[in-house]
């Protein structure tokens, strides 16, 4: 049992920089307890890419920097920091990297025969994200897991095994206080509203963006009545209409140019939506045009 920055063999090959815990199975059977098979920190770089169709024991991941995906048979989700998954066997999940930097995640690798029972008694389904109301709860508790490698011989795998309860109990008090499971249409919302605030400037048919976020336009248009109260076409004219107000804020760039920009040729059309959207004209915004 040592802590080192060399990964264990089934880490990706896509992390720049890692701390572990690394405890190899003692025998051919699962103990009968509970017990860390391995925990670390990653930083990983933009190319991450990670699919499994099963693992061999219960894990959860921590995200605590940069934007990820996740897909699994739950669903697609972007996961950002503080929200967690779970998986283990029989469990086909994928995560890639959606930033280009400060990706940086914990995992907890977890042996024996009744650990994914524990995982769902905390609250945890395999392939569901969860947001967590107190992350730090969490990442303090598998920070310590991890420093117990530095403890010599057997000391240190018996003190990650009696901080693994604390692990679950982390978890069940953050629910408590908080924290959600996140249902499965509120997770398609949330991606679907991630891709029109990323793609607000191109979209020009709602049918096809409600394509591209893998549902109907009719189920797009309920998921943002059940969650936004506004429908996807407001949102996407409220992003625009942010954008050309920015524009015109930095005197650089004409209420003509900055309608062009947003989508509307019409200069009066734009003026009228502007100010319906926002409140007062474009003008307001330079002065004068």
């Amino acid at each position: 049992m040592a802590i080192t920055e060399q990964a264990p063999p089934f880490a990706a090959r896509q992390v720049i920089h890692g701390r572990y815990l690394f405890s190899p199975k003692a025998g051919p059977q699962r103990p009968q307890e509970l017990r860390v098979l391995c925990a670390g920190f990653e930083e990983c770089s933009a190319d991450y890419d990670v699919r499994r169709d099963s693992f061999p024991c219960a894990a959860l991941e921590l995200i605590v920097g940069g934007r990820w995906e996740m897909e699994s048979a739950e669903g697609r989700w972007t996961l950002e920091s503080g929200m967690l998954f779970t998986y283990g066997p029989d469990c086909r999940y994928a995560l890639g990297a959606r930033s280009s930097g400060g990706l940086r995640k914990y995992f907890v690798d977890i042996e024996g025969r009744d650990a994914m029972k524990a995982l769902h008694r905390a609250g945890l389904r395999p392939g569901l994200p969860v947001r967590l109301a107190h992350a730090r709860w969490l990442q303090d508790v598998i920070e310590q897991i991890i420093d117990t490698s530095r403890l010599k011989g057997a000391h240190g795998e018996r003190l990650a095994t009696m901080l693994l309860p604390l692990v679950f109990e982390r978890l069940l008090a953050d629910r408590e206080v908080g924290g959600t499971r996140l249902s499965a249409s509120r997770l398609a919302f949330e991606r679907c509203r991630d891709h029109l605030a990323a793609n607000y400037l191109q979209i020009s048919d709602l049918d096809r963006a409600a394509q591209a976020c893998g549902v109907s336009q009719v189920h797009l248009c309920r998921l943002f009545s059940k969650f936004a109260s506004e429908t996807p076409h407001a949102f996407v004219t409220q992003m625009r209409m942010n954008h050309a107000a920015r524009l015109i804020a930095r005197g650089d760039v004409s209420v003509k140019v900055a309608a062009m920009e947003v989508g509307y040729p019409d200069q009066g059309h734009f003026s009228r939506v502007f100010k319906r959207v926002l409140g007062c004209a474009p003008s307001r915004f330079c002065g004068g045009d």
